[in-house]
């Protein structure tokens, strides 16, 4: 008896759980054409703005909220032939204001302010099927 009381407990438990728990934060399709060139603004935009100069940037649109879009970009750049130097980091931009996350301690604290909630928590779990 005790140890069917504990099963029942055990599965109510496990169904509770996984009940409770959401699906993976939904990307935009790469393939969509508007996805694709929201992108390619993006790629533009963003060496200048993350790099300082000229660069290359790959980027995956994250997700959009009014004239604001969401995307992780890696950027690179050679500096006179030299030594390439990169990042892969969040972003948000509005219009061509970029606005990327701060380091250290401040980073989580600022992935909050800068994106939607849900969106936040894929940043910071960062599983690496966000990134391009």
């Amino acid at each position: 008896m005790v140890i069917r009381r504990h099963a029942v407990w055990l599965g109510l438990a496990i169904g509770l759980l996984t009940g409770c728990s959401e699906p993976p934060y939904a990307l935009p399709d790469p393939d969509a054409a508007d996805v694709q060139a929201e992108e390619e603004r993006l790629a533009t935009l963003l060496p200048a703005e993350l790099l300082g100069g000229p660069g290359t940037c790959e980027v995956r649109l994250l997700g959009r909220d009014g004239s604001s879009s969401f995307a992780w970009a890696h950027c690179e750049a050679a500096p006179g032939g030299g030594d390439v130097f990169g990042l892969s980091i969040p972003v948000r931009v509005d219009g061509d204001r970029v606005t990327q996350p701060g380091d250290g301690s401040g980073y989580s604290v600022s992935v909050r302010r800068m994106f939607p909630e849900r969106l936040a928590e894929a940043v910071l779990e960062d599983d690496g099927r966000l990134r391009p």
